[in-house]
């Protein structure tokens, strides 16, 4: 009787494992549809799978240099107003089995001759980044924003240029919109929400945004 309890358990857990493989993989075509159509919509071009080589210098920003498995998803990609721009799913994993965890992400990216950009990391700070700044982990802060150096934690090779760019504009809007990573450098700019994945409904409107809202306080007015 033990015997046939295990294999009828055993048999209700391989069908569990089945039924959420085949549910993600449904609602996986029903988004990179839905992305598509989005793009249709913009007259934009539409990848389903990308490769990295499709952004520049991708080996040099943080986000693309962390984990393993990592792949992009639902590119969609264009112009605004002469901008190179995209939108498109990242996802990667860090750690090995029991202890892996898998990040998936919906990216802005902007690509411009008016970014003349430090490399630099922009991050919401969270309690280890804390701990190990206490132990001289480098983060950028500012006095005179107390708020934005409390939530972020913003690093980069070159400290001084970094703080010349990051205005006092600049930290005020990160302040007023906190949980956004930002990685820049040269003429490339990425935005995104860790973990948080944009509604296709919305990838339109969040294009928008950061073309009007996060690209122009990056980009020199000539």
């Amino acid at each position: 009787m033990a015997a046939i309890i295990f294999i009828l358990f055993f048999i209700v857990i391989i069908g569990f494992i089945v039924a959420v493989f085949i549910y993600t993989s449904k609602k996986e075509k029903e988004r990179t549809l839905a992305m598509q159509q989005v793009a249709q919509q913009m007259r934009w071009a539409f990848l389903p799978t990308a490769e990295l080589s499709m952004i520049p210098h991708a080996s040099y920003f943080n986000l693309f240099n962390q984990g393993h498995s990592k792949s992009i998803k639902n590119m969609i990609y264009g112009e605004i107003n002469g901008v190179k721009a995209a939108i498109f799913d990242y996802r990667y994993t860090v750690g090995h089995g029991k202890n892996s965890h898998t990040y998936n992400q919906s990216v802005l990216y902007f690509e411009t001759p008016k970014l003349q950009l430090p490399m630099f990391t922009l991050s919401p700070e969270n309690f280890m980044h804390k701990f190990i700044s206490a132990l001289g982990y480098q983060d950028i802060d500012f006095g005179n924003r107390p708020e934005f150096s409390k939530k972020y934690l913003l690093r980069g090779p070159d400290e001084q240029a970094i703080r010349r760019t990051f205005q006092d504009h600049i930290l005020a809007f990160y302040e007023a919109n906190q949980g956004l990573h930002t990685e820049g450098g040269g003429n490339q700019l990425f935005v995104y929400r860790q973990s948080n994945r944009m509604p296709p409904t919305q990838a339109a409107q969040y294009l928008q945004w950061g073309a009007g809202a996060v690209l122009p306080l990056f980009q020199r007015p000539w």
